[in-house]
């Protein structure tokens, strides 16, 4: 599955520009088969066929998601019915054009009282759900039944079709409950790989479900990124998107952010591909292209490697926007006090090359970028997750930074010595990367004893400011 995926493009920066594409649009869409399409009396567009043409005419919009819920419970909230189910993977067919637009239909799972939540679902040409008994309906009111409330269902059901995924639809932080409680929330469980492999990915900001108008302009002012970060705190691999949530025809012009999707050329197998991969990113602009890579690897990737991670990153808008401020961001699971923390930051530029030296080996971390533009347009990147060797170390060595151990090997006291005058911390691992010292220093001879330490490879770290040096010691 995705999850144990490691991107195998190694493509340096210029390369990835030439190979893959930018494609803007959005999977979070309700027509009248279940409670959008609200001002159809008006418009006249009643189902997913209409909607699909209406959007084929939105301005850079290349794709469109139709998730209708996938429930009935009342006419129009949301009254979808199993009959509309296939009807709808058929308009969407219809509609498709590869290489100049794409038509999805997928449904959202779930409710949205309290503890549960809604969860787009592509890639799954069955409908799922719980109803057995809907008024005017004969028949269970979908084909494979999956508990309402059971997300743990969902995510591993999802998990056995291939390409199929989960996309978290306007989270909050009670939201996926597996046991009814607020302690069995999603982002108060400990990982679970099998939801990981399930999940793709959530948005930046959704709506303005509510809001009819069709001028590109209608901003929702709320956010998930804080959801984002809790996320890939506990573990998750996942990227972040750009919902819409239209509840009436205005597809891809309520407002002008988009889900952006990297691709070699515009098809579904290349779609689903780059969801999974999560080749994707959240805009408010309609147009932004962020190329951003860490060792040439593309965003969404999973890897390691020996050399210090050097994020790049370009933005380019089209109609002259400049980058007002662009942040670096960096995590690691589990670890720290924070979710995430800005790491490098640069105002006024729409290029940006940075080279973290402050970190641990065999520690994964995440990296992603935010943007805001002049206009305050805001984009975030997913991640990309990299794992330093012990040799990543050894090139980090600056002048006034070198030292040595001493004696190496070295059976109880070990002496650290810097060639000039040191002022930070320094650190010592064990060959499975746990902390077995954490002191702070102001000196040039440090010492300790290493009563306890079992026989084996450690290594030593000292770091002061964004300057980190390593060595490797023998413990007899």
């Amino acid at each position: 599955m995705r999850k144990l995926f490691t991107c195998l493009f190694l493509c340096p920066l210029l390369l990835f520009a030439q190979q893959l594409n930018f494609y803007f649009g959005n999977l979070h869409a309700h027509t009248a088969y279940s409670d959008g399409n609200k001002d159809s009396s008006i418009t006249g567009v009643h189902d997913p066929a209409g909607s699909y043409a209406y959007a084929k005419e939105s301005i850079n919009f290349d794709f469109l998601g139709i998730s209708e819920h996938n429930h009935y419970s009342s006419s129009h909230n949301p009254g979808f019915l199993l009959s509309l189910f296939l009807p709808g993977l058929q308009m969407a067919n219809s509609a498709n054009q590869t290489g100049k637009f794409l038509a999805l239909f997928g449904m959202e799972y779930g409710v949205s009282s309290n503890l549960n939540g809604h969860i787009l679902v592509y890639g799954y040409d069955k409908l799922l759900g719980w109803e057995s008994d809907v008024a005017g309906f004969s028949g269970p009111n979908y084909q494979v039944y999956n508990a309402k409330s059971d997300y743990d269902g969902l995510f591993r059901k999802i998990n056995k079709i291939p390409g199929a995924f989960c996309y978290l639809a306007h989270p909050n932080f009670t939201d996926y409950s597996i046991n009814g409680l607020e302690s069995g929330a999603l982002t108060q469980q400990p990982y679970n790989a099998s939801y990981d492999s399930a999940i793709v990915g959530m948005p930046l900001r959704s709506g303005l479900a509510s809001n009819g108008s069709a001028n590109y302009s209608d901003y929702p002012t709320g956010n998930y990124f804080n959801y984002y970060k809790k996320m890939l705190y506990n573990g998750y691999h996942l990227g972040i998107g750009y919902d819409h949530d239209n509840h009436y025809t205005n597809f891809g012009r309520g407002n002008a952010g988009r889900l952006v999707v990297m691709m070699p050329s515009l098809s579904r197998q290349n779609f689903f591909d780059a969801m999974r991969w999560m080749r994707f990113y959240g805009s408010d602009d309609a147009n932004a292209k962020v190329y951003f890579t860490l060792n040439g690897q593309l965003m969404g990737s999973i890897f390691s490697g020996d050399d210090l991670p050097k994020i790049e990153l370009k933005h380019d808008d089209k109609d002259g926007e400049m980058a007002d401020t662009v942040k670096v961001w960096r995590g690691s699971a589990g670890s720290g006090g924070w979710w995430a923390e800005v790491i490098h930051q640069e105002t006024e530029t729409n290029d940006l090359s940075y080279t973290d030296q402050n970190l641990f080996p065999g520690r994964e971390y995440y990296y992603f970028i935010e943007i805001r533009q002049k206009d305050g347009h805001w984009i975030v990147t997913s991640p990309i997750w990299y794992t330093g060797s012990a040799r990543m170390g050894n090139r980090t060595i600056e002048s006034g930074l070198k030292f040595v151990c001493y004696p190496n090997p070295v059976k109880d006291k070990l002496t650290v010595s810097f060639y000039s005058d040191f002022v930070g911390q320094i650190f010592i691992y064990d060959a499975t990367g746990k902390e077995m010292l954490h002191a702070k220093y102001k000196g040039q001879h440090f010492r300790t004893t290493l009563t306890g330490y079992t026989p084996g490879l450690y290594t030593v770290i000292a770091r002061s400011g964004n300057l980190s040096a390593t060595q490797k010691i023998v413990v007899e």
